[in-house]
């Protein structure tokens, strides 16, 4: 099963809630200003280090958000299609300081980050928009941090499946890491993650192989989650 036969979250840029406040001058200007990029599934959005030069916004597909430090490579975030890519980023410093790398096809907008900027500049109820997306967005992986760090590894993993669940919709699916991955992400060593795993899967929560897997039962995924 490849996960681009999976329906994936899909939101026009004219159907989004913050295309809503601006005037129609202004959207004709995003419009015009703007261009579309298709990724292809593994594909990188962004590379690390590369010039804040655009704004990015994510129309359809799922993304996820890298930061490498030390030769680890941590995903911090996975986003859907309607979301900003990498909002809260954009503006801290000249370079972007994150990777943004496609887990299905994506279709991506390219906003001029100037004309981004001068929506801010004279939009109030816009630049107040953007203002609660970068701190709601900041709050909930701060809290996604610290909710996975009172964790021990069964729960921490059991809280990434479910999120990959909700993801894609669907209780089979493949995995859009390896398990080095995901054990930099949840702050626990590769071994760890794979016993983890084959918890679940001796106790037919899961069945898993190399990186198909299929939730069984998602009553004790969340009660592992909740209590672990």
């Amino acid at each position: 099963m490849s996960i681009n036969s999976i329906p994936i979250n899909n939101l026009p840029l004219e159907k989004c809630d913050w295309f809503s406040l601006l005037s129609v001058q202004e959207q004709n200007n995003v419009l015009h200003s703007s261009s579309t990029v298709i990724y292809k599934q593994k594909e990188t959005i962004i590379k690390q280090g590369f010039a804040a030069s655009h704004i990015l916004f994510l129309e359809s597909g799922i993304v996820k958000l890298n930061v490498q430090s030390r030769g680890r490579i941590t995903t911090f975030k996975i986003i859907e299609g309607g979301s900003f890519i990498g909002l809260m980023c954009s503006f801290v410093c000249k370079t972007l300081d994150f990777s943004a790398i496609a887990i299905s096809d994506c279709k991506v907008i390219v906003l001029d980050r100037d004309v981004f900027e001068s929506l801010i500049a004279n939009n109030g109820a816009f630049a107040v928009y953007v203002v609660k997306l970068i701190s709601e967005t900041t709050n909930g992986i701060v809290h996604n941090l610290i909710n996975l760090s009172h964790k021990n590894v069964n729960g921490a993993l059991a809280t990434f499946l479910l999120d990959i669940y909700d993801l894609f919709k669907k209780s089979r699916f493949i995995l859009p890491f390896n398990r080095t991955e995901i054990a930099h992400s949840l702050g626990y060593s590769k071994e760890s993650i794979i016993n983890a795993l084959s918890d679940f899967q001796r106790d037919g929560i899961i069945t898993i192989s190399g990186k198909n897997i299929t939730i069984n039962d998602i009553e004790s995924l969340i009660k592992i989650s909740k209590n672990g």
